[in-house]
């Protein structure tokens, strides 16, 4: 049990109480108790001396004893008692008693006041039955023990951050009393003891805080670049006029009506610069270069978690990274179904990535809608049950590894290769699988008695028949025959050896190796056809957009064009033959740029061909 400068205990009260006995917190049991229900400890990083530590996420389940200060006997504590923490603080010195309002609003489990944001902790797995005090404390005994820690979003452990690298850390004191219960009227007990915690998650709302300041440097930086691309263009423009030689004066002289017509004109023509940018964008090599990086930064955090020191000490902050790199998934999907349309679903890899995204997002919004609502005490019982079930959903965060395939050509060559297999190699599995089974009721029946341990029941027999596919210990399983009195096991030994493993399963290999050479023929064949059109159907539907957008734009310069002659010719000043030398050069310019549009759409497709073109034979020659 915890020593006397951790707990302050008062001397029981009553008639019914023996002299010299006190409630005592019993640190060893509790300790045993809630490694066992939680198959696992995590101490803290910088303990403190003297003051029991738990891993924020485990169960507590704590217990009570009745010690005689005199005799140096202990009792187990069986009676009803109310749980509330009573203080607390981020550290050891900053440690306060809280006030009588706020234990209400830290401890009440009453509708009134849990719906407040403000709960401490809750009971885990409690009966539906449970018992409540008339200020809405929770009443407890050995048999409903189980402490959950909550720290609401409004608690004085909610919304923590850590002071180092290190996961933020809480102490608690905590008060255990049998006053306000009705079994022990004769004997009353109190205890305070000090409790810390350690392992506090990132709360939901400050991880939405995150990746609202991820997204705002992504939009700066895009801001940036199409402020750049935009400016080059007006500068472009001026320069032309410059060039033509167009009096601006002549501007002056439009009317209301004109400067609509020029306004939808300029409007139109950055809608149609933005969607070019964010085409370039998507179209840019550099994008998948730095979702590369991404992935694999993703990848590293993602192993280090799987390693319990690192998730204990620095939980907190790999969970931020995680919130901020899902942004980066998210524009990427946004970007390319903007400019893709419907043909980004048609690639599987595209498909792939959006269910990830879909997950992760899936998961951060039923966290964030946890975190941000409120719920009463009849919730409370159900709150962490649910969240055990929707923890599932974290799974799906290992599937972000496999976006990193769809950056190696080869890699996807082979697991293609493998999924178009499984369609010729399906009769041969359901061969191996029927055998498996005649061979399973066959060493059932005449083994089962001279090796119970393999051959016991059908299903012992399965297992040790799959052991044997791999040649793991087939000798020994023979030899506990052989010394059984069966040592005619060799033969069918050696028979199933040679059908299952020496037939079918080189017989699969083949089809494997063979479904590998037709995917290498018609790779060279598709190189001598001089064809390697991949990205054909990535963007046709991009470059039908645009050619419709510059088809627009082309239609509403001809009627500004049309409409700057109609103010021109109602000018007497102005000759009939400078209006036709105008309208001439204005047809011109609009073919000029037909033309020029034209040529970039076309040299854009070069480029990709030729790029495709070197990544095709750069997969031959790996493939090779």
């Amino acid at each position: 049990m915890v020593t006397g400068d951790v707990h302050l205990s008062e001397r029981g009260t009553g008639p019914g109480c023996l002299v010299g006995t006190r409630l005592a917190f019993d640190l060893n049991t509790t300790l045993e108790e809630t490694k066992r229900l939680n198959n696992e400890f995590f101490d803290c990083p910088n303990p403190e001396p003297g003051v029991p530590c738990f891993f924020y996420s485990h169960v507590f389940k704590p217990f009570f004893i009745i010690e005689g200060t005199v005799e140096g006997e202990s009792d187990r504590f069986l009676d009803s008692y109310t749980f509330k923490v009573v203080g607390g603080g981020r550290t050891r010195g900053s440690v306060r008693n809280y006030s009588h309002e706020e234990i209400l609003n830290f401890n009440s489990l009453s509708d009134s006041e849990s719906s407040r944001q403000t709960l401490v902790w809750t009971y885990d797995d409690a009966p539906d039955s449970f018992r409540l005090t008339k200020e809405g404390f929770l009443l407890m005994s050995n048999a409903s023990n189980r402490v959950r820690w909550l720290c609401q979003r409004n608690s004085p452990c909610g919304d923590l951050t850590p002071v180092n690298l290190l996961d933020p850390d809480f102490f608690f004191i905590i008060e255990v009393s049998n006053r306000e219960t009705a079994s022990s009227p004769f004997c009353e007990h109190t205890l305070r003891f000090e409790l810390h915690a350690h392992g506090f998650p990132l709360d939901p709302v400050r991880g939405l805080f995150f990746m609202q300041m991820t997204m705002t440097v992504i939009q700066t930086i895009l801001i940036c670049y199409i402020g750049h691309t935009c400016w080059r263009l007006r500068q472009k423009t001026v320069n032309t006029k410059k060039r033509d030689g167009l009096d601006e004066q002549d501007g002056n002289q439009f009317k209301a009506g004109d400067v609509l017509v020029k306004v939808g004109s300029m409007l139109h023509s950055c809608f149609l610069q933005l969607y070019c940018i964010i085409f370039r964008i998507v179209q840019n090599p550099m994008l998948d270069h730095v979702i590369m990086l991404v992935v694999l930064f993703d990848t590293s955090t993602l192993i280090a978690q799987t390693f319990q020191g690192v998730t204990v000490r620095t939980g907190w902050c790999l969970s931020a990274v995680d919130s901020c790199l899902l942004v980066f998934y998210v524009v990427e999907a946004v970007f390319k179904i903007l400019v893709r349309g419907r043909t980004y679903f048609r690639k599987p890899w595209n498909v792939l990535d959006f269910f990830i995204v879909f997950m992760s997002l899936l998961e951060f919004t039923l966290s964030l809608v946890q975190s941000a609502g409120g719920f009463s005490s009849r919730q409370a019982s159900t709150l962490f049950r649910v969240l055990k079930t929707l923890k599932g959903a974290r799974v799906f965060r290992a599937l972000r590894l496999l976006k990193a395939i769809r950056f190696f050509k080869g890699l996807q060559a082979i697991l293609l290769t493998c999924l178009q297999s499984f369609r010729s190699m399906s009769s041969i599995i359901v061969l191996m699988f029927l055998f498996l089974f005649i061979f399973t009721v066959i060493f059932r029946e005449m083994f089962n008695e001279s090796d119970p341990e393999h051959f016991g029941n059908i299903f012992r027999t399965i297992f040790t028949l799959f052991q044997i596919l791999t040649l793991d210990d087939w000798s020994l399983i023979y030899m506990t025959s052989r010394d059984n009195g069966a040592p005619h096991i060799i033969y069918f030994l050696s028979l199933y050896i040679v059908v299952e493993l020496f037939t079918f399963l080189n017989l699969f290999i083949a089809v494997l190796a063979d479904n590998f050479q037709l995917s290498i023929r018609k790779k060279r064949q598709c190189k001598s056809q001089k064809s390697p059109d991949v990205k054909e159907g990535e963007t046709q539907s991009g470059e039908k957009a645009v050619e419709d957008l510059e088809m627009s734009q082309a239609e509403l310069e001809e009627e500004f064009h049309k409409e700057a002659l109609r103010f021109a010719s109602s000018d007497s000043k102005q000759s009939k033959r400078k209006i036709e030398l105008i309208s001439r050069h204005l047809q011109l310019l609009a073919a000029m740029d037909q033309h020029m549009q034209k040529y970039r759409s076309q040299a854009c497709l070069l480029d990709n061909l030729v790029e495709t073109f070197f990544t095709v034979r750069s997969f031959s020659v790996y493939m090779l």
